[in-house]
């Protein structure tokens, strides 16, 4: 028996011992949080932000990213958020959208081929001159299939913010107005957050809302970039309009728009992979993580920690799970390429315009324009990269 015990705390004893050499020693803080906190899934942690918040605001991963919209959904589709907040605002999507799709996602009993013409419409316009990203079109068929279940006074409102929209017959002068817009947007979509959340409070003061933003626009604060040049960003207007009323949440993907480097060199994800975690949210603050260097800004040196630049972090899906999808079913069929030629000639046109040049404009490739009709969906393209950079923590 003795020999047996004195085998068994062997074992324990190489066991700890192989698992300890298994990663570099820099993550040793990163792993023992992860372990010892326990944190929540990513669903549950959003939606625990709405106890103490009226908004919350989730910085989207890159827009062609689809996996993190099973995440969304899965969070709207949640009694807690049907029940006690129940709107979604979007960066993604021009506001003239408003109130058509806001009808339609109300609508029941529609046949498959009346929602699929419907959402091709929604698509066609939903944002200028092109919006090729299928992540809109099977959002907004997602909201529907949920609203479908709900009784009327229940069902998810969707409110997209952008001012990228033309009204009525488009022209050289309005898109030049959509483009100088374009260099306030970030104000103009808070703008109409605000003015419709404060409609919303006056008519239920338990009003909340969730938003989603894309990259810096769901900063907590403005960010430099260059010298004296600062981007202002929607979501500093809504900290600023309702403090202590807000929260945000960084989603795991990559840092550098550009160059698509792993966060951190790779130490995050390396950490959920040595403790085999794939979905977990938790506060920066009183993190390993939220104490590092924000880097996810690259064009202008800061001294902001994650911590101060978000409330918290979700892990949903490894990088290597990742699926970039680009164009959308039947999307340039009916007349619509020709729609879409005519949009981009005055796109740059008013660019030109604005610019105060004279370049040529390229036609569009057709043949390159057509693949758009079908949805094509593929991994990050410097992925052997980004797994490099995480495995070298791991040996």
């Amino acid at each position: 028996m003795l020999l047996v015990c004195c085998c068994i705390v062997f074992d324990i004893s190489f066991s700890q011992t192989a698992e300890k050499n298994q990663f570099n020693e820099k993550l040793e803080p990163y792993i023992h949080f992860l372990k010892n906190e326990k944190p929540l899934s990513a669903k549950d942690y959003i939606l625990s932000l709405f106890k103490n918040n009226d908004i919350v605001i989730l910085c989207e991963r890159d827009h062609r990213e689809m996996t993190q919209y099973n995440l969304f959904l899965d969070i709207m589709s949640d009694p807690y958020f049907v029940n006690h907040v129940g709107v979604v605002f979007t960066e993604v999507g021009a506001r003239n959208l408003n109130p058509g799709l806001d009808i339609f996602l109300q609508t029941e009993d529609l046949s498959k081929e009346e929602i699929d013409k419907q959402v091709l419409i929604f698509q066609r316009n939903c944002e200028f001159p092109l919006w090729e990203k299928p992540n809109f079109s099977n959002f907004i068929k997602g909201i529907h299939q949920i609203n479908q279940s709900l009784r009327s006074d229940k069902k998810i409102q969707m409110y997209p913010t952008d001012i990228l929209y033309v009204e009525g017959e488009e022209t050289t002068d309005k898109y030049m107005g959509m483009l100088e817009n374009a260099m306030v947007r970030d104000s103009l979509m808070a703008d109409f957050i605000i003015d419709t959340f404060d409609q919303m409070k006056k008519d239920n003061p338990k009003s909340k809302a969730l938003v989603i933003m894309n990259y810096r626009h769901a900063y907590r604060y403005d960010i430099a970039y260059d010298e004296g040049k600062m981007n202002i960003n929607t979501g500093r207007f809504l900290f600023n309009k309702y403090p202590g009323r807000v929260a945000n949440v960084r989603i795991n993907g990559y840092n550098n728009i550009e160059k698509m480097e792993a966060v951190n060199d790779g130490k995050w994800d390396a950490a959920f992979q040595a403790v085999n975690l794939e979905d977990a949210g938790f506060n920066f603050n009183g993190s390993p993580f939220g104490d590092d260097r924000f880097e996810d800004w690259p064009y202008y040196k800061n001294d902001y920690t994650y911590k101060d630049m978000f409330t918290g972090f979700v892990f949903y899906m490894p990088i290597e799970k990742f699926e970039l999808g680009m164009g959308v079913p039947y999307l340039m069929e009916d007349g619509f390429y020709d729609e879409y030629v005519k949009r981009d000639s005055l796109f740059n046109q008013a660019l030109n315009k604005l610019r105060n040049v004279n370049d040529s404009i390229p036609s569009p490739d057709k043949n390159e324009i057509m693949k758009l009709n079908d949805t094509d969906i593929s991994k990050l393209p410097t992925l052997d990269q980004v797994k490099a950079s995480i495995q070298k923590w791991l040996e």
